[in-house]
C-alpha cells in the first residue's frame, strides 16, 4: 500500500512541477515570439556583437545565448531547441552555445543562490564567465581546426 501512495504522490508532485514550468515557459515563449515579430530581438543582440565574434558565433545564436545566461538552462535550452528545429543555427553553432552555457548558465539565478551561503558574487560571476568565453573560444578553434566531422561545420 505504501507503494501505491509513493507512485501517486511522485504523479501528482510531477504533473504539478510539469505545469508550474509550463505557466514560466509558455508566457515567455509568447513574449519571445512577439519580440521576433517586431524586431526586438535583433536591437537587444547587436550589443554583443564583439563577444560573438570572438567566440566565432553567428548573430543568430545571442538570444538563446542571452536567454541560458540570465534565466537558466531550461529556458535557454528550450530557446536552442527551437533554433535549431528551424534551422536558424548549424550544429557547431548548437555545440559552442552549449558549451558556453554548460559552464555559465542562469547566472542571476545561481549568484544570489551562492551569494547567500557566502559567496563572492564579483567573483563567481567573473570567474564562471572568463571560463565560458575561454573553453568556448578554445572548443571553436578545435571544431574549426580539427574536426573530422563536416557536419559541425555546417
Amino acid at each position: 500500500m505504501e507503494i501505491l501512495y509513493l507512485l501517486a504522490t511522485t504523479i501528482a508532485d510531477t504533473i504539478l512541477n510539469i505545469a508550474r514550468l509550463a505557466l514560466l515557459l509558455v508566457p515567455v515563449m509568447v513574449l519571445i515570439e512577439i519580440a521576433r515579430y517586431y524586431q526586438l530581438i535583433e536591437k537587444l543582440t547587436g550589443r554583443i556583437k564583439g563577444a560573438l565574434e570572438f567566440l566565432t558565433l553567428p548573430q543568430e545564436a545571442a538570444f538563446p545565448l542571452l536567454a541560458g545566461l540570465f534565466f537558466g538552462i531550461v529556458l535557454g535550452s528550450a530557446l536552442i531547441i527551437d533554433y535549431a528545429r528551424e534551422g536558424i543555427l548549424k550544429k557547431r553553432d548548437l555545440l559552442l552555445i552549449g558549451i558556453f552555457l554548460s559552464i555559465s548558465h542562469s547566472v542571476v539565478e545561481d549568484t544570489l543562490i551562492f551569494a547567500v551561503f557566502g559567496a563572492n558574487p564579483i567573483i563567481l560571476l567573473t570567474t564562471r564567465t572568463i571560463l565560458a568565453i575561454v573553453i568556448t573560444r578554445i572548443a571553436a578553434s578545435l571544431i574549426d581546426r580539427n574536426s573530422p566531422v563536416e557536419s559541425l561545420r555546417n
